[in-house]
């Protein structure tokens, strides 16, 4: 116990140390790799997209057209400065970077506020970043790393107003910005604002609802106002997947089914077990700050594996896991000689975290920067800078940053014409495409046929495949389709291809149909 006071006041900037190390190994791997500064997800850019469009007066990805193809509410306000710039593609990479030291700091934070000294506090304060997947969160780019720190955020200041320490300006903004930055932030926030109702903190308590809950239904209302249902397209879409024909009930059984089969989401079921029983077990945890806390964090997760979603670069959950776990160790202090338990258990989730992210993260993810540089980037050029028409596509971000052009998303995140079409209450007709590219003037398609061959107008034409040689990394398809959706721009669009074909990277490449 000797070296508590030279240890614990280290453990926060640890956490942040070690946080920061694993997101700078990644960047620089996959930037070797790849050979250039990317992104692993094309998602990335659709927020880039609807920030530019934003920047100028449209909420969308095409100028004059609505459309809420951001999951985020949040998020793609943050990218508004410096649209279609270099900059601009940047600021995710900005943003990640501080929320990945601020998930580190506050993780070290709750390391040392549960008690822990000596090498278990410091081997933890430095394993838990990494192997919780707080840097591989922050390397994808997106919204989910900030969305981690509000969660921990919001975890370590409930604890701290239930002990009696007062409640932190920085809580109660942690808890209003969750859910604007993911949906899935209304569990933790509107849970720690019942939590503090309950206790007698009301003021607290009703200034997180009033902002949290807030923030949302005005949100609702701007996109109903637009013309738009009232959840994100991008939302709406990836639940709707799961039960194109509608039956929501069916819809979240077969989510939560699927989730459970993951072994993240093992983990987090495993986590929110040990947190039940040991509440029913420990007369200490049934009452008090305890209580509420694991409750608190215990409903969240039970919430995420019934409506979220798990995996996909494993971006989804570890805020769910990352906040069951400091619940724990926060608690852990409340029991004496159980806690070590708990403990042990909170160790063991680490593990076995670890366990189902790295191997992919290090393995296969790495690599998707290069992925992406060699099919999206190319796509993005091929529309912009040589063909300079409107284009319909599947991978929508890319493509549609920077593009002065009409790009129609067929999966539906970007246009809600295709979202109703491929979701709605009947199966969409084959060739259902090609009326909705007639409509908006679409010259070209950029196409997994796995996914929409048969979703192809009737005259389209296919004109070559975009390749490429030695995929590594995770896409949705590594070949992709290019039909000229007018039969008169196919020669064009051909003389076009072998103008661009020659100016692909190493490791792309165009295979021109044979001419009929």
């Amino acid at each position: 116990m000797g070296d508590a006071p030279a240890i614990r006041p280290a453990l926060p900037l640890w956490g942040m140390l070690a946080a920061l190390a694993g997101f700078l190994a990644l960047q620089v791997v996959a930037f070797v790799h790849a050979g250039v500064f990317e992104y692993p997800l094309d998602d990335v850019y659709i927020h880039l997209a609807m920030a530019s469009n934003i920047a100028r007066g449209t909420y969308g990805v095409n100028a004059g057209e609505a459309a809420s193809a951001a999951s985020s509410i949040l998020y793609p306000f943050l990218l508004v400065p410096f649209p279609d710039s270099e900059f601009q593609r940047l600021l995710p990479l900005f943003w990640n970077t501080l929320a990945v030291a601020g998930c580190g700091w506050v993780w070290g934070r709750i390391v040392a506020d549960a008690g822990l000294t000596g090498f278990a506090a410091a081997v933890l304060a430095v394993a838990g970043p990494v192997l919780l997947n707080i840097s591989g969160v922050g390397y994808t780019g997106m919204e989910a790393a900030p969305h981690m720190l509000a969660s921990l955020m919001i975890v370590f200041g409930l604890w701290r107003a239930l002990t009696g320490r007062g409640v932190s300006a920085w809580f109660i903004a942690a808890a209003i910005a969750a859910p604007l930055l993911r949906y899935e932030g209304l569990a933790l926030a509107l849970g720690a604002a019942g939590a503090l109702l309950l206790t007698g903190e009301r003021r607290a308590g009703l200034a997180i609802v009033s902002g949290a809950l807030g923030g949302v239904v005005a949100f609702s209302l701007f996109l109903v106002s637009q013309g738009l249902e009232p959840l994100p397209g991008s939302v709406l879409a990836k639940t709707s997947s799961l039960d194109p024909n509608g039956n929501s009930a069916l819809r979240y059984v077969v989510g939560f089914l699927a989730n459970l089969t993951r072994p993240a989401a093992m983990v987090i079921a495993a986590l929110a077990v040990v947190a039940v029983l040991a509440t029913l077990a420990l007369p200490a945890l049934r009452r008090g700050p305890a209580f509420w806390l694991l409750m608190v964090v215990v409903l969240s997760a039970l919430g995420h594996l019934v409506f979220g979603q798990i995996g996909w670069m494993h971006r989804y959950e570890p805020y769910i896991l990352i906040s069951l776990a400091a619940a724990l160790l926060l608690v852990s202090a409340s029991v004496e000689k159980a806690g070590i338990l708990l403990r042990g258990a909170v160790v063991l989730a680490i593990v076995g975290a670890g366990v189902s992210y790295m191997p992919s993260l290090w393995g296969t993810y790495v690599w998707n920067p290069r992925a992406i540089h060699l099919q999206q980037a190319q796509m993005a050029r091929l529309a912009q800078d040589y063909l300079d028409v409107p284009v319909a596509v599947n991978d929508l971000g890319q493509v549609a940053w920077g593009n002065r052009n009409y790009v129609l998303d067929l999966w539906g995140l970007g246009s809600d014409e295709a979202r109703k079409i491929r979701f709605g209450h009947e199966q969409p007709g084959p060739r259902w495409a090609g009326p909705l590219a007639g409509k908006h003037g679409i010259k070209a398609a950029m196409i997994y046929d796995d996914w929409f061959a048969t979703a192809a107008g009737e005259d389209w034409v296919r004109v070559a495949t975009m390749v490429t040689l030695e995929p590594k990394g995770t896409l949705g398809g590594w070949e992709v389709a290019i039909y000229a959706t007018d039969p008169s721009y196919a020669r064009e669009l051909r003389d076009k291809l072998a103008e661009f074909a020659p100016t692909l990277p190493e490791g792309a490449a165009v295979l021109l149909e044979p001419e009929t």
